[in-house]
């Protein structure tokens, strides 16, 4: 069962992407373009912080049930980048 995010949690949730998301070196910084597996690690980063400021619009629109649903898929992300390590095939 999705879990609901107290108001502080949501905020340090806010924190952690929008810190993940400008943790992230340039691309131009790199001779070559970046691996598979590194762009979809971005990508998600990317989509963790849009999820996490979609769960403040919900709430501040009372729409419980988005909330929920964006919960699942923040969480959902966070475990994935927790998890995720480098695979040469990925």
């Amino acid at each position: 069962m999705t879990r609901v995010m107290t108001d502080e949690q949501l905020q340090q949730a806010i924190q952690d992407a929008n810190k993940a998301l400008n943790g992230l070196t340039s691309p131009h910084q790199f001779e070559h373009p970046f691996p598979k597996y590194e762009v979809r690690r971005r990508e998600i980063i990317l989509l963790r912080q849009v999820t996490a400021y979609k769960i403040l619009e919900a709430r501040g629109q009372g729409e419980k049930d988005l909330e929920l649903f964006n919960t699942a898929i923040y969480d959902a992300m966070t475990s994935f980048l927790n998890s995720y390590q480098y695979h040469p095939d990925n």
